[in-house]
């Protein structure tokens, strides 16, 4: 019995039509492979990730971390995957990995002012495993990106500013796209900013005075001032790099915008000039300022002089160590008892260099 022509043409344009769909279906939610479970969350290490504590850093931190060798298939190397980052980056192109080989996420080409670039990503919703913890962050990352620009299978230009929060995650080189030397990704991205003003979240950060003087024994301060610009909240992290054997540097937040670095030095510690780094660090961004620090002996002299200084435990151990070292010809010039202690001395002597 024959068929007839509609009905043939129907079925077959209905199976057609519902093949197009199945294959449109199953590229939409091809997902991936290669350490899959980590960058969806569905590992056994998921839940060691700090998602309450993200820390602020910059693409530059992120691209000089070394990578784990080898790289772990089913497991986070941390402490850098178990961290959830946040940059401020311009985002320069995106595209969605479809395809045969797509894992359907969308790809994020991120570059910070200094031209180094990395990638991140954001897992398509439907690829991300029941249990995960990302889950929910994901789909809203992915929901704001939406809201924004359409990912096509090619990449687009975007270039705007960004604010991106997502776990650390090393990746496989395999010629991606604006990776970085490292192949370090924020994947999965848990959160997307876009600064629709176009000035990014930042701050500024000077010191006061750049130039510091310490005697040996003594102490000075420095005053930190930070101002927040483009939106930004909260105040930096402050840190404090390049300080000389015997000199001990310490913080402390004194009010909105302003804190104290309070430099003190040992009695033996090191003379002579020194660069003091502060570091400030706020949502991805990073700043620094220096200041001159002069350490100086404790009895500046003249270069025709020898001096020495030497402790004693009691007033007696002076006269005897005072009586020992005049017989080669050292003078006493001063004698003074250490402060904070019950009975301990520090005595100063001199000699002409031309004496001995």
């Amino acid at each position: 019995m024959c068929q007839s022509p509609v009905r043939f043409t129907t079925i077959l344009g209905l199976a057609i039509a519902m093949g197009v769909f199945a294959s449109q279906l199953e590229a939409q939610q091809h997902c991936g492979k290669e350490r899959w479970s980590v960058k969806t969350g569905t590992d056994s290490d998921a839940g060691t990730v700090n998602l309450s504590s993200p820390q602020s850093t910059t693409i530059g931190q992120l691209i000089s971390l070394t990578p784990p060798n080898p790289i772990p298939m089913a497991n986070r190397f941390a402490p850098t995957e178990t961290t959830v980052f946040v940059v401020n980056a311009t985002l320069t192109d995106y595209k969605l990995e479809g395809g045969a080989k797509g894992d359907s996420d969308y790809h994020l080409v991120l570059k910070d002012d200094q031209g180094h670039t990395m990638v991140a990503e954001i897992p398509f919703p439907g690829c991300v495993g029941a249990g995960s913890p990302f889950a929910a962050q994901i789909a809203n990352a992915r929901a704001e990106f939406d809201g924004q620009f359409t990912a096509t299978t090619s990449f687009q230009t975007a270039n705007v500013p960004v604010q991106v929060t997502g776990v650390g995650f090393f990746d496989f080189p395999h010629g991606q796209h604006g990776a970085a030397p490292n192949i370090i990704e924020l994947h999965p991205v848990l959160d997307i900013a876009f600064t629709s003003s176009g000035t990014s979240p930042d701050f500024t950060l000077s010191l006061a005075p750049s130039t510091v003087t310490l005697i040996q024994g003594g102490s000075s301060s420095v005053t930190i001032s930070t101002t927040m610009t483009g939106g930004a909240t909260g105040s930096p992290t402050l840190t404090v790099s390049g300080t000389p054997p015997g000199i001990s540097a310490q913080i402390t937040t004194t009010g909105p915008g302003k804190a104290t670095l309070a430099l003190t030095a040992s009695q033996v510690a090191a003379t002579g000039s020194f660069p003091l780094t502060v570091t400030g660090t706020a949502g991805g961004k990073s700043h620094s300022q220096t200041a001159q620090l002069s350490v100086s002996p404790f009895w500046s002299v003249p270069s025709q002089w020898e001096y020495q200084v030497i402790t004693a435990n009691s007033e007696n151990d002076v006269i005897t160590q005072a009586n020992t070292l005049g017989a080669e010809e050292w003078e006493l010039v001063s004698v003074v008892k250490v402060p904070g202690t019950t009975n301990s001395w520090r005595a100063f002597f001199k000699r002409p260099k031309n004496n001995f």
